[in-house]
């Protein structure tokens, strides 16, 4: 193994040992490569965390919290969580909008094309990650999802 992928590997495992010790019951691992805990790894039954930026989610990828700064954390949909990541929507080009009217967008483009279960459609609707102020104009992406009306959600709710 190369030493810059051992050196990475070596600080994922220090950075999981250090968050798992402030998390009674909960272990998860941290890197950009997509390396996860398995439920029978976890001193919790059925727990999956993984920590990702959001631009390596994957439709259909559950979030166990919205996070403030793009970083989400991965479950299994099968466990309680936040919401379901759907699609991405670019920010047209230009100044930052602002929030709200960032928002705004997002959720007229992201809503629509939402594909929710039949079955679930009551228990969802659509939100949104939105970029970074900070980051703007080089970052204009927007993360579309499925969030509970209320509540959390358990289960996949997109088709």
């Amino acid at each position: 193994m190369p030493p810059p992928v051992r050196r990475r590997l070596a600080v994922a495992a220090c950075l999981a040992w250090a968050v798992a010790g402030c998390s009674p019951g909960a272990t998860f691992v941290s890197t950009g490569e997509g390396t996860a805990v398995t439920p029978e790894e976890t001193s919790t039954p059925g727990l999956y965390l993984q920590r990702l930026h959001a631009t390596y989610l994957r439709p259909g990828d559950c979030l166990w919290e919205l996070p403030h700064d793009l970083v989400a954390t991965l479950v299994s949909c099968e466990m309680p969580h936040a919401a379901e990541y759907a699609s991405i929507y670019v920010l047209p080009e230009g100044p930052w909008p602002g929030e709200a009217a960032a928002r705004r967008g997002a959720l007229d483009w992201c809503g629509p094309r939402l594909r929710v279960r039949e079955s679930r459609r009551d228990d969802v609707k659509a939100g949104v990650l939105l970029p970074l102020e900070h980051e703007w104009p080089a970052q204009r992406t927007a993360y579309c999802l499925a969030v509970p009306r209320e509540g959390e959600l358990v289960g996949r709710v997109l088709k």
